[in-house]
Order: structure tokens, then C-alpha cells, then sequence
């Protein structure tokens, strides 16, 4: 009964050890490229029908949204 207590806790320290070696001797991540515009921020879609169907409607009813970081309209 011992031996086979230690043999289970010998592999699980084992396996524990191989994986550690595994993830040590992995390659880094590679750093990411640079963001194009469109990636930085949150783009919105406004139909102009929703706004009174012209750009000065529009441009009313999207007053709101500057202060919320978006990227694009």
C-alpha cells in the first residue's frame, strides 16, 4: 500500500514538474502590431431616418455621444 502511495505522488510530482518545464521553455508571445484607427474606440451606426432623415437632425440627436470615447460614426 506505501509503495503505491508514493508512486502516485512520485508521478503527480512527476507530471507537475514536466508541465513546469513545458511553459518555461515555451517561446514568448511575439508584441502585437500597432492599432489601425478603427480598432481604438467604439464605432456607432446611425441611420439618418432615426434623426429626422436629414444631417442636421442628425447631428442634433448624436449630440450626446461625445463624451462616450467612441472612434467613428
Amino acid at each position: 500500500r506505501m509503495v503505491l502511495l508514493v508512486l502516485f505522488w512520485g508521478g503527480w510530482l512527476g507530471m507537475l514538474g514536466a508541465a513546469a518545464a513545458i511553459v518555461a521553455q515555451a517561446p514568448r508571445c511575439q508584441p502585437l502590431p500597432a492599432k489601425a484607427w478603427w480598432e481604438l474606440g467604439a464605432l456607432y451606426r446611425a441611420p439618418p431616418k432615426a434623426f429626422g432623415g436629414d444631417l442636421k437632425g442628425e447631428s442634433r440627436g448624436l449630440g450626446g455621444l461625445g463624451g462616450s470615447h467612441g472612434g467613428g460614426l
